[in-house]
């Protein structure tokens, strides 16, 4: 099966501290978080504005817990590793091609992402429901070309995967706490108690005018 692409316009995340208990909850078993320290682990919400897929244009938001790469063949490792618990997307033919092939957990309704783009940063606002539900300001730094690698583990009813991810662009990443996150109470983010997330990113990436490429599934143990 060969690669997988979308083009995007922007792909941006914002990674945050939260307690490890809860990032546990999210996890399935055989899935540990990464610690920044004891007690503290990683939360990622991440946007993407794709300008061309196999189902068109959509856009797209992704609530993760990171954890532990594995090394990849040849020796490659990835430069960071994900466990995607809530996507939704702008459409509904978008979902349906994240479920059926990626074994995507998905918001079951279109959502509505918007972008905005000033001197400096770039604001994604995310609707439910009509409602507001999340907030991410990122903060640009000084660009390159990059190509970059991560990973992704899914898991469902049918089984437990894995993939590779390449993220090719210009790329902007930095860790001067410029940006900022807002969650609200609404049942799109009843996974985490929002109280004890940080609002500040400790490490801010940008991405744009790239492709994202995922490599075909792999199974792997749930155990």
């Amino acid at each position: 099966m060969p690669l997988s692409r979308y083009r995007f316009r922007w792909g941006l995340s914002g990674f945050f501290e939260f307690p490890t208990e809860n990032a546990r909850r999210i996890l399935p078993r055989g899935l540990e978080p990464l610690e920044l320290h004891h007690g503290s682990s990683v939360f990622s919400l991440t946007a993407f504005d794709f300008v061309d897929s196999e189902v068109g244009p959509y856009s797209e938001v992704v609530f993760g817990v990171i954890v532990p790469p594995l090394l990849g063949e040849e020796g490659r490792l990835a430069k960071s590793a994900f466990y995607p618990w809530q996507l939704a997307t702008t459409t509904r033919a978008a979902r349906e091609h994240a479920m059926n092939r990626w074994h995507l957990p998905h918001w079951p309704e279109n959502v509505g992402i918007e972008f905005t783009r000033d001197a400096r940063s770039l604001v994604v606002r995310v609707k439910a429901e009509g409602s507001p539900t999340a907030e991410l300001t990122i903060t640009e730094h000084s660009w390159q070309p990059a190509s970059h690698l991560y990973q992704c583990f899914m898991q469902d009813d049918s089984g437990a995967y894995l993939t590779h991810i390449t993220m090719e662009g210009e790329y902007s990443e930095h860790e001067e706490e410029s940006g900022r996150m807002r969650l609200y109470d609404h049942p799109f983010n009843k996974d985490i108690l929002l109280s004890e997330v940080y609002e500040t990113p400790f490490r801010e990436v940008w991405y744009r005018d790239g492709v994202q490429s995922f490599e075909p599934l792999v199974s792997r143990s749930a155990a």
